[in-house]
């Protein structure tokens, strides 16, 4: 009994002895950040500076570069002249505003390309990230466009909108149909 009380007796003065050093560890941190002088005015050259040890330290895109450089282009030259391109993409994109559950699997919420498929007369509208990354495929009602009027000369397009009852509808169209499926909101 005596030597357990002598050893956690032992463990608890160390415990304190680490408390005190971490204290002085921050008192130092605060009278750096006291000394710090915020809103000072720098000469050009002291920017300069500060940029130049800034670029040392940042490795350079080997991918931007070459694509760059393809393109017969200097970044540090042509800035104004560099347009990163997106991708095209004939899908369109579907901004999910909540996690939704389908399936017993959550959909997180985030941005999506909507793609319709059909598989044996049942549509989905299968939802992707990245160039082939299936996340669901979300079974819908299908109505055919063929007896309404065209209003758009648009290809695709997807939206979402939360209902009344707390569901959240999908709604993809395209010239020949439209689809529409409804989920369930997941709450934390």
């Amino acid at each position: 009994m005596k030597k357990s009380l002598i050893i956690i007796s032992v463990f608890i003065l160390i415990l304190i002895k680490n408390q005190a050093s971490i204290a002085e560890d921050w008192s130092s941190v605060y009278e750096s950040y006291k000394e710090a002088e915020y809103g000072k005015i720098i000469s050009e050259q002291d920017y300069e500076n500060a940029i130049k040890a800034l670029k040392e330290y940042q490795k350079p895109n080997k991918k931007v570069e070459k694509t760059l450089k393809e393109k017969g282009l200097n970044l540090d030259k042509d800035r104004k002249k560099i347009i990163f391109e997106n991708p095209a993409r004939e899908e369109p994109v579907l901004m999910l505003p909540i996690n939704v559950s389908y399936n017993g699997k959550v959909i997180q919420q985030g941005f999506y390309l909507a793609k319709p498929v059909n598989k044996n007369n049942r549509y989905f509208i299968r939802l992707t990230q990245g160039k082939s990354r299936i996340i669901a495929e979300l079974e819908a009602n299908v109505f055919k466009t063929e007896n309404l009027q065209k209003i758009t000369d648009s290809k695709e397009k997807i939206f979402s909108q939360i209902m009344k009852n707390d569901m959240l509808k999908i709604t993809y169209s395209n010239r020949e149909f439209i689809l529409e499926t409804y989920l369930i909101p997941v709450t934390n």
